[in-house]
């Protein structure tokens, strides 16, 4: 069959699996990088060893930790690019024709890819021949020497970036020329899409002229809120929200050099933006300075290698049919056992995606065959799954102590009570609707529980269950790091798959097959490196947004608009998780966090709540100190437990389109949205419990820890 315009294009421009040698052959070489994680793992088993059992700490193997992250994440950032896997708003991109998403590209990688890497390759090399000639080594002496090596890793990755970006422009332009050359006289797609480019730039248009006619926009503000509106209204476009937030940036720095030139005063306090395009330069110092140099982010890639092992091997299969054989005579038990499976993935893997799909997999099917409502039982499983994101080791509550400059393990303890409140809510609630309405909760499994049953339970649930316990144990009780906690879960995971996959293995084939068990621990390995890397893109790329937007008086505007509302100060946290859950309906929770977190804090943080007692943090200076770190954990856990919600609320809700895709046909996106109504309604509820009592659901077991 002959193929349409819309497929050719998509085919022979876009798709990394087309002929292309070139692409194929800088796929793998940069795919070897993912090595990094077990060289990462061995790294600091090495050092942990080295420290609690032999007494000797090596400074030098410390800063290794980091300087192997370094590299792992900025080619990460790579191989996310080459594989088409960096997070992109999905809201109507698919919806596009392949002809539309084809210009989409081109423009994506014209305006948002080359501007941006050719700053960053720019300026990183410019710093790494500085380090180069004045010899920079490791601030202590026992440190690593050569840091010039270390700085190569972010403008060496974003200049593959760059070349990949200009050989898929160049596909991408000769895909649509033969097929426009091949295609018949009609224009109806390309008319089409230029109506819908003319009426969406028409309504951009006019939103920004009544906002500033009827408004009436401070001069002050404007590049501010231009800034915010044209970071939302490109997200819309589907492009990789990684590129189109340094895009972003990377624009107003020539419209800020421009209202300078032109004599506009356009920031809050008058100043001007003193912008220019050596500000980029800024990027590169931000971005290895305050995130790529920072011990506590290491917990980052290990956490998701940790969790991706975990879910790789089965095990969670192991304890969803262990689990459903204890709760069977419990009326609502499957959908309690979905719960319980979901708080120990929360505990043990913190990826929404990987714990919402596998619950979607192994526990919805049964679900439904047992007779269980399609709204109940889809609702509990996008519930259940979105736990991940509050319950420690959180990969949101790794980022939001990054952002938050607060210690991990702190943020961690006071997620805590909460995320088990929220857990123990979800389980009432089932309870009752069980007893309430038995329709929709029938009986499974009414035959006798026998030790043997309980046994094997204890078997596949106890090991995953110590390894979480030493993880969180060791940072709760200050024995470990964060860095050397994650790296101790990846070492046990890793043990826990491969015992895992030896059994099962010679259980199915009568002998081990270590080749199939090198391909799954690879493609661990590979599928971690592509998720750290999206996760990365996006903090780049947010750390330069954040970083214009500050130059441009943003968190000024932000602090001055806070502090001059007229509620108190609880009324003030009141309207800012209002305005996040707002945001939670359009934008991924890293955007929010990354973007909203660190310009709230400055008013939040010295605000008085009267809840802190500073005598239990001995550990800070002054009274004020005291009470920022209590102020701060506290917003950063409403924070994240409202953020929750925003995988469970359309139109963006991620978990629901996760479960979506691989719920059974006869599951509708309806019966998903009816299903998670009461989810989403329970969660605010527990949002009003954290805000009103957080002194005893956040801070009272890290005020109880530093105290004892």
């Amino acid at each position: 069959m002959e193929e349409t315009l819309d497929e050719q294009i998509l085919n022979d421009g876009y798709n990394d699996k087309s002929s292309s040698f070139f692409l194929r052959v800088l796929h793998r070489v940069v795919g070897l990088a993912a090595l990094l994680f077990p060289l990462l793992t061995i790294t600091i088993l090495i050092h942990v060893v080295l420290r609690y059992l032999c007494g000797i700490n090596f400074v030098w193997l410390e800063e290794l930790h980091w300087q192997l992250y370094a590299y792992l994440a900025s080619f990460g950032v790579v191989f996310s690019f080459l594989t088409n896997d960096h997070v992109r708003l999905d809201l109507f991109h698919h919806r596009f024709s392949r002809k539309s998403q084809s210009v989409i590209e081109m423009a994506g990688l014209v305006f948002f890819v080359f501007p941006f890497s050719i700053l960053l390759t720019w300026y990183g090399f410019l710093a790494v021949g500085q380090s180069f000639s004045i010899g920079e080594h490791s601030v202590n002496e026992q440190g690593l020497p050569f840091t010039f090596i270390v700085k190569l890793a972010l403008p060496l990755s974003f200049s593959i970036i760059l070349i990949v970006a200009m050989v898929r422009l160049m596909k991408l332009a000769v895909a649509n020329r033969q097929a426009l050359d091949s295609s018949t006289p009609t224009n109806t797609l390309n008319q089409w899409w230029n109506v819908r480019l003319g009426i969406s730039v028409a309504i951009v248009c006019t939103v920004i002229g009544l906002a500033w006619r009827v408004g009436n926009i401070d001069p002050r503000y404007a590049l501010v809120v231009f800034m915010f509106i044209s970071f939302i209204g490109l997200l819309f476009t589907g492009y990789p929200i990684a590129f189109v937030l340094g895009g972003v940036a990377v624009a107003f720095i020539f419209v800020g050099y421009a209202a300078d030139y032109f004599g506009y005063t356009l920031t809050f306090d008058h100043a001007g933006t003193k912008l220019y395009l050596g500000s980029a330069a800024g990027f590169v110092n931000r971005i290895y300075g305050g995130l790529l140099r920072k011990p506590e982010l290491v917990a980052l890639p290990m956490f998701i290698f940790m969790g991706l092992l975990l879910d790789r091997s089965g095990i969670a299969e192991r304890m969803m049919t262990a689990m459903q054989q204890i709760f069977g005579q419990v009326r609502g038990g499957l959908a309690i056992c979905v719960v319980f499976i979901g708080i120990l993935l929360a505990a043990s893997t913190g990826i929404i995606g990987a714990s919402v799909v596998l619950l979607g997999l192994i526990g919805l099917p049964v679900m439904l065959h047992q007779g269980y409502a399609r709204s109940l039982a889809t609702g509990t499983v996008c519930s259940a799954g979105t736990l991940g994101i509050l319950m420690p080791p959180s990969i949101m509550l790794v980022i939001m102590a990054d952002q938050a400059s607060v210690p991990v393990g702190d943020l961690f303890m006071g997620a805590v009570l909460p995320s088990a409140m929220l857990a123990g809510l979800y389980v009432a609630y089932l309870f009752c609707i069980g007893h309430i309405h038995p329709e929709y909760v029938p009986l499974g499994n009414q035959q006798s529980i026998s030790i043997k049953v309980v046994c094997e339970a204890m078997a596949a649930i106890l090991p995953v269950l110590v390894l979480v316990v030493v993880v969180l144990g060791s940072i709760f009780a200050g024995i470990a790091t964060v860095t050397e906690a994650s790296g101790l879960g990846a070492v046990g995971a890793s043990i826990l798959a491969i015992v895992h996959w030896l059994q099962t293995n010679k259980r199915q084939e009568g002998k081990v097959d270590y080749a199939a068990i090198f391909r799954e621990g690879w493609q661990s390995c590979i599928d971690a490196f592509s998720l750290t890397g999206s996760i990365v893109g996006i903090l780049i790329g947010a750390t330069c947004f954040a970083f214009i937007l500050r130059e441009l008086g943003g968190d000024k505007l932000i602090q001055y608009g806070l502090e001059s509302l007229p509620f108190g100060p609880f009324g003030v946290v009141a309207i800012v998780l209002g305005i996040i859950f707002f945001l939670g309906f359009f934008l991924d929770w890293i955007e929010i966090t990354i973007i909203v977190l660190p310009l709230v804090l400055a008013t939040i943080g010295k605000a008085d709540f009267q809840f802190v007692d500073p005598a239990l943090y001995e550990r800070q200076e002054s009274f004020l100190a005291a009470r920022t770190l209590a102020n701060t954990i506290w917003f950063c856990v409403l924070m994240a437990v409202c953020l929750q919600t925003s995988f469970l609320t359309p139109p963006v809700g991620f978990a629901i389109f996760y479960l979506k895709s691989v719920a059974p046909r006869e599951v509708t996106l309806l019966d998903i949205y009816k299903g998670v109504i009461p989810f989403v309604l329970i969660q605010l509820f527990g949002l009003v419990l954290v805000f009103f009592f957080g002194q005893y659901l956040v801070l009272w077991l890290p005020q109880y820890i530093y105290g004892r």
